[in-house]
């Protein structure tokens, strides 16, 4: 970690998103050689509110392609798939294999993926970063008309990387009253681009079955949680809070992209910023911010009178988010350096004085 102060602590946890037992395959039992195109649907697994997963997808939308090696010809346009109530994947009007290869580029949710389709860069504008993103690439595909139940297989994989916050204070002699939280100095928008190669499962570190965000461009600080009310207003405990889990929180879905680090929080840092006061745990005095805290870190006319404590986001060992990884920051704020810890350095002792009286 970046901050050098022996009272705050932030870990961050990356964990890639793979594929997992709750992938369920749909099926249907249709004659051989009857020359429909059908699909079999699947997303990695990411098993939080508003993530995406196989059990919870129910929709997704189709572009394919003939001649992708000469003169690419669509045929599928932005076509919409439907999960039946039996589990099958259904759309109109019905296509049929056509003669040659066919590369199937599909999306979630809706709208996502403008009129140009996916053999462009998407841009994409992510100010709510409340949505998560899926992608799916098949390509080479000729229909095996001659074998029963022969399905374009998509995999899906997610666009966006995953944020979540946690945070708490072990420190029973403080209460630290959480009032708002935030990204400062994230790009929020961007082009993404689709992979030309299949993106089957368990080959995300194939860099060519992943999509890559270009064009990075207008940085925009990110609220990720906001107190309205006092009553709102967060006691950081040892256990500790998700903010996913608060009413205005909620995991983030962030556009992937490089983590600059130049001076814990100032300048063009990727910061994460917490708003709270800190106080004594038995008289309920103020114990930051206060004389000692710097202007900048004051919130001029919030009611608790807050300061600001900001928190790098690159580390040692995440300098960058990844699409498809879920990036956990824990922070645990137990003081602040300008509150003046009371501290005893070695003490020493008077000898005696000898005062010797002969008789």
């Amino acid at each position: 970690m970046k901050k050098t102060a022996h009272l705050l602590l932030l870990s961050v946890a990356a964990a890639a998103v793979a594929s997992c037992s709750e992938n369920t395959e749909f099926e249907e039992n249709l004659p051989a050689g009857d020359g429909e195109i059908r699909f079999q649907a699947r997303t990695e697994h990411l098993a939080r509110r508003s993530d995406i997963t196989t059990n919870t997808l129910d929709e997704f939308y189709v572009y394919a392609y003939t001649g992708m090696s000469s003169i690419p010809k669509i045929f599928m346009d932005n076509v919409t798939v439907t999960k039946t109530a039996s589990n099958t994947w259904a759309y109109s009007p019905l296509k049929y294999w056509p003669v040659g290869a066919v590369d199937f580029f599909a999306y979630a949710p809706e709208g996502w993926v403008g009129s140009a389709g996916p053999l462009e860069p998407v841009p994409y504008s992510n100010y709510g970063s409340d949505k998560d993103l899926i992608y799916s690439v098949n390509t080479g595909n000729i229909g095996n008309a001659g074998e029963q139940n022969a399905q374009v297989i998509l995999n899906f994989r997610h666009a966006l990387s995953k944020v979540t916050v946690n945070l708490s204070s072990t420190n029973d002699n403080l209460t630290v009253k959480l009032t708002g939280v935030g990204f400062k100095n994230l790009y929020a928008k961007a082009s993404f681009n689709f992979p030309r190669a299949t993106t089957a499962p368990g080959m995300q570190t194939d860099a060519s079955t992943v999509g890559n965000w270009t064009d990075l461009n207008t940085q925009y600080q990110y609220p990720i949680f906001m107190a309205q009310t006092l009553d709102e207003a967060i006691d950081l405990t040892p256990t500790p809070t998700d903010l996913s889990n608060t009413p205005l929180g909620g995991p983030r879905y962030m556009i992937p992209q490089p983590l600059r680090y130049e001076s814990e929080g100032s300048g063009a840092d990727n910061c994460l910023v917490v708003m709270c006061s800190v106080l004594d745990a038995k008289t309920g005095q103020k114990l930051w911010p206060n004389q000692n805290t710097p202007p900048e870190d004051f919130v001029p006319g919030s009611t608790l009178q807050d300061g600001l404590l900001k928190f790098a986001l690159s580390s040692s060992n995440v300098t960058e988010w990844k699409p498809g990884y879920h990036y956990i920051y824990n922070v645990v704020i137990n003081a602040n350096p300008d509150m003046g810890a009371i501290d005893f350095g070695t003490p020493t002792v008077d000898t005696f004085v000898d005062v010797e009286t002969n008789y």
